[in-house]
Order: structure tokens, then sequence, then C-alpha cells
């Protein structure tokens, strides 16, 4: 059963990786690809700069749930070297639990934004706010079920 459920965690974390690239490759194509507008043959394309920053929303709250499952999150370690194994298991527990708990609170609030978003277009994009905001529900279900 553990392993069953070992293997699902590695493919999400995986598609989660995936996606993080994807983001990242959109990212860099659209930054250089208002370069070469700027600097080139004038293309009738003018949001560039909203789906780059779209694409890092998406790139950062993707990254937060890879990186707190890897435990590579930016934290102050200065109390690791007095704790013992124990009790650094127990700290890194309650940790887990009061993430959880907390992205479990967003995963609530956020449809609301996503609904509202809904309606708040992105000019030059087919895109409207709710993108940005499903960007937080998507990363924030994806730490909790990593």
């Amino acid at each position: 059963m553990f392993d069953l459920l070992r293997r699902a965690e590695q493919r999400l974390a995986l598609l989660g990786r995936i996606a993080a690239v994807a983001f990242l490759a959109i990212a860099l194509l659209f930054t250089l690809g208002q370069v070469v507008d700027r600097y080139g043959p004038g293309i009738a394309f003018n949001a560039y700069d909203q789906i780059a920053q779209l694409a890092l929303v998406w790139l950062t709250f993707l990254g937060i749930a890879l990186a707190l499952r890897d435990r590579v999150n930016i934290r102050v370690d200065v109390i690791d070297t007095r704790l013992g194994a124990r009790l650094l298991r127990l700290r890194d527990a309650v940790s887990d639990l009061v993430a959880i708990a907390l992205l479990a609170i967003v995963q609530v609030k956020i449809w609301a934004l996503v609904e509202i978003g809904s309606g708040q277009v992105i000019m030059g994009t087919p895109f409207s706010m709710s993108a940005t905001f499903l960007a937080l529900a998507a990363g924030s279900g994806l730490a909790i079920a990593l």
C-alpha cells in the first residue's frame, strides 16, 4: 500500500517538475520574443509581458510545492544542530501539519477569487485573472498532495 502511494507521489512530483520547466520555458520564450519583436520586424502581438508574468506566477507556486516536498525551502536551521533525531522528526511533523492546515485554508478561500477573476481579462491575452489565482490553487494543492 505504501509502495503504491510512494510511486503515485513520485509521479505527481515528476509532473510538477515537468510543468515547472514548461512554465520556465514559456517565460523565457515570451521574454526573448519581446526583445526580438522590439528590435526586429514588428509583429502585431502586445502581450509578451503578461504571458511571461503569468508563466512566472505558475512557476513560483509549483516551485514552492516542489521545494516543500524536497525540504529545500529557505529556513533558519540554527536549532537543528542542537536537537536530537527524535525532536527533529517531531519538528518536521508539526511543521508539515501546520503547512497542510494553512494550504487547506488557501484551497477553501481561493475559489472565490478564481470566480471573481474570471471576469477580469488580462489585456492582450485570452486569459483572465482566474489563471493567476488558479496557479495558487494548483500550487497549494500540489503541496498538500506531496
